[in-house]
């Protein structure tokens, strides 16, 4: 640390200038940062706020408010020529669980928020808490769905960065943006989420890009570097093997989020039906063995679609395997608006389901021997 910083420091606690101390204290850990210490930086900075919020606490007087860490988010930024915002700040109700996961993501889950919620006590003894997330997986699978969640299990409010307006055509803006952002979240007790990641984290030496892009991900990680304690980041990406080699060591944990083993297409079935249709007695198991291939996106769709036609009937009771088919079959717009081979493709993976020839019969209108003529020409090819 430089001697003149810290007699900086001094001063402005001894003048009583709340301002001129919190300007020092960012000169301070800014300086750490320059230096490429990073955890120093961040500590400095959680301290200063970790003290701020103390001294509030113990004090009655309306006058205990700061703008450093107010509960209230400042103005949002814009892009400067678009004018198009550059995030959406939300406060997420979603929790744990409402999301399927696997028992080791979890517990991953579970240790961050423990982590953050102790962070107080962490930064007393010097420890950075992990606050850096990074979510990997193909679409569907549930990543901004875990985000929210977990935003919402530490009660945060989620800046959700949109890439419409992050990322500009003109030179040196979509930088500016990235700098924008950051400088929005530091302040602030958030959660800040960077969906789409692979669009500004790239790697730098692909031929195919030009120069603007090395500078875009400089940009980022610096600022990266410079992100306090108190924000959460968590970033998610369809496309994790597109990333600079450099982000990879920025983050404290990788999530693989994959698509939903039997168990976890199960729980999303279970608690759609006990949340949307509780008068319902649904075929859970049949609709979680037709879910078979989805993700975890499309087996909510799927629900959805079933749920739609069951209420729209008004038909409160048993909810079995033909209207399960029925559904799943609306389900696969697309296989049903093709050919008629297609149509008889979508009914022979019923059948295979577990869909028996008299449902699936009486769903298509399709007589029985012929179904099960079709469906032996299918086995054979």
């Amino acid at each position: 640390m430089k001697t003149k910083l810290v007699i900086t420091l001094i001063e402005a606690h001894n003048s009583g200038s709340e301002d001129a101390f919190r300007s020092a204290v960012h000169a301070l850990s800014d300086d750490e940062d320059k230096k490429r210490n990073s955890t120093t930086a961040s500590l400095l900075r959680q301290a200063y706020v970790y003290n701020v919020r103390r001294s509030m606490a113990h004090d009655d007087s309306p006058m205990a408010t700061v703008s450093y860490m107010s509960p209230d988010v400042g103005v949002v930024p814009k892009d400067k020529d678009s004018v198009l915002a550059l995030l959406e700040v939300l406060n997420p109700k979603t929790t744990l669980q409402d999301v399927a996961l696997p028992l080791k993501t979890m517990n991953v889950l579970k240790q961050i928020i423990e982590e953050q919620k102790s962070q107080e006590k962490l930064i007393e003894r010097g420890i950075a808490p992990s606050n850096r997330l990074l979510f990997c997986g193909p679409p569907g699978c549930g990543k901004t769905l875990t985000a929210t969640a977990l935003a919402g299990e530490l009660g945060l409010p989620m800046a959700y960065v949109r890439l419409d307006g992050l990322i500009s055509s003109f030179l040196g803006q979509t930088g500016a943006n990235i700098r924008k952002v950051f400088d929005f979240a530091k302040p602030q007790r958030i959660m800040l989420f960077l969906d789409e990641f692979d669009a500004i984290a790239k790697k730098r030496d692909d031929s195919n890009e030009l120069g603007e892009l090395k500078r875009v991900v400089t940009t980022l990680l610096q600022n990266m570097d410079a992100m306090p304690s108190n924000v959460l980041l968590v970033a998610a990406t369809n496309h994790h093997h597109l990333l600079d080699p450099a982000i990879w060591r920025r983050f404290n944990a990788t999530i693989l989020l994959e698509s939903p083993t039997y168990e976890q297409r199960q729980q999303i079935v279970e608690h759609f039906c006990a949340e949307k249709l509780p008068e319902y007695r649904v075929d859970t198991k049949t609709a979680t063995v037709l879910s078979e291939g989805m993700s975890g996106a499309d087996v909510y769709e799927f629900m959805q679609t079933l749920a739609k036609s069951c209420v729209m009937e008004a038909n409160h009771g048993e909810v079995g395997q033909k209207k399960i088919a029925e559904a799943w079959l609306t389900q696969n717009t697309l296989l049903m608006s093709g050919s008629g081979d297609d149509y008889m493709k979508a009914l022979y993976e019923l059948n295979i389901q577990g869909v028996p020839l008299r449902t699936l019969e009486e769903i298509s209108g399709i007589p029985r021997s012929t179904l099960d003529y079709r469906f032996k020409k299918e086995r054979t090819q």
